[in-house]
């Protein structure tokens, strides 16, 4: 009879791989361990515990534990290994490269030069033509006007003496209070002694 590995047995069984442990695990399954170590259960201990097995199962588990024949390069004589065997030698080829090639790949970075950082070159500010133009405009010349000097209104004592708008005189004065003596209003006045309406107004107002 064969032996096969947990992943097969589980496989034949039509159990998961955790059941296969554990009936390893409570002493109901033997196992034993291949020449790597790794637990292998034989096929009648399979056929013991659960039955019979899965023919099915059984011919692909053949077809793909076929011996594979590896010539020495040293000696001439045969070795004969089998799928998981091959599986694991590779594994174990492949993490002592990785182990060996991972210190050197951090030495190399540790060692590699620092490649030189450029600094950037910042861009000259570009003037625009709108700044230019006003800087380059010249200030526009004042025309020679010539000065004309603001003519100082004249004080009329009277009509500051009485409280009057400086344009009532005492003869303009004395008609307008005539005036509205006789009944006429502040723009029926206006018309006779070419007065303002609102210096006439003032004036009835002060003097009545």
């Amino acid at each position: 009879m064969a032996i096969h590995n947990i992943t097969d047995s589980a496989l034949l069984v039509k159990k998961s791989r955790r059941t296969i442990q554990r009936y390893i695990a409570n002493g109901k399954l033997t196992m034993v361990a291949n020449t790597l170590g790794k637990p292998q259960i034989d096929t009648t201990e399979l056929i013991r515990v659960f039955g019979a097995l899965s023919k099915v199962s059984l011919k692909k588990i053949d077809k793909k534990s076929q011996h594979v024949t590896v010539k020495s390069s040293k000696k001439n004589n045969i070795i004969k290994l089998t799928h998981d065997e091959l599986e694991d030698i590779i594994t174990r080829a492949v993490e002592k490269a990785l182990s060996k090639a991972i210190p050197l790949l951090v030495e190399h970075k540790k060692t590699a030069p620092i490649p030189a950082v450029i600094p950037a070159v910042m861009p000259e500010p570009i003037t625009s033509m709108a700044s230019v133009a006003h800087t380059t405009r010249k200030p526009a010349l004042p025309t020679n006007r010539p000065f004309i000097a603001k003519k100082k209104e004249r004080k009329n004592g009277y009509a500051a003496a009485f409280g009057l708008p400086n344009v009532i005189t005492e003869v303009i004065h004395l008609q307008i209070m005539k005036l509205h003596g006789e009944g006429l209003t502040s723009r029926e006045i206006e018309k006779e002694v070419n007065i303002s309406q609102t210096s006439i107004q003032r004036t009835i107002n002060v003097s009545t």
